[in-house]
């Protein structure tokens, strides 16, 4: 009796030990989301003004991602201060407008769905945002 108890308490510790064998081997092959997982739904209703809305989807749009498309048109950004950034973000369709912090200009933006990127279009004191359809010039700030 006493080797069977024995035998029974060896079987159980080494299947305990079998079970427990620590945490699982990580991978070498590094995660990758599937195409599921990375693909974004259009957005759609007013622009944030923080970071965190996708540059991928056009409205909304954060001042972020507005300011890359801004320092990305060397012209554009030499003729307006952007100052601490970019402020008062109006979004509609594909086209947003924003202040820039440093003289207060007026920038236009156009969301491209080709290059799914967004792209300055104009900028000064006072634009009239003529590159975007009438509609949305009614529903974007600071178009005069």
């Amino acid at each position: 009796m006493r080797y069977t108890l024995l035998a029974v308490f060896a079987g159980a510790a080494a299947t305990l030990a079998a079970c427990s064998g620590g945490s699982p081997q990580a991978s070498s092959t590094p995660y990758l989301p599937t195409p599921d997982q990375t693909s974004l739904l259009p957005q759609t209703g007013p622009a944030p003004v923080k970071p965190g809305a996708s540059p991928q989807a056009g409205c909304p749009v954060d001042a972020a991602t507005l300011e890359k498309a801004l320092l990305a048109d060397p012209k554009l950004s030499s003729s307006v201060q952007l100052g601490k950034g970019l402020t008062d973000i109006s979004c509609a369709t594909d086209y947003a407008t924003a202040h820039t912090e440093g003289d207060r200009a007026t920038v236009l933006f156009h969301y491209d769905g080709n290059q799914k990127m967004w792209v300055a279009v104009n900028g000064g004191l006072k634009i009239g945002c003529d590159e975007a359809p009438a509609d949305v010039r009614k529903q974007l700030k600071n178009c005069v």
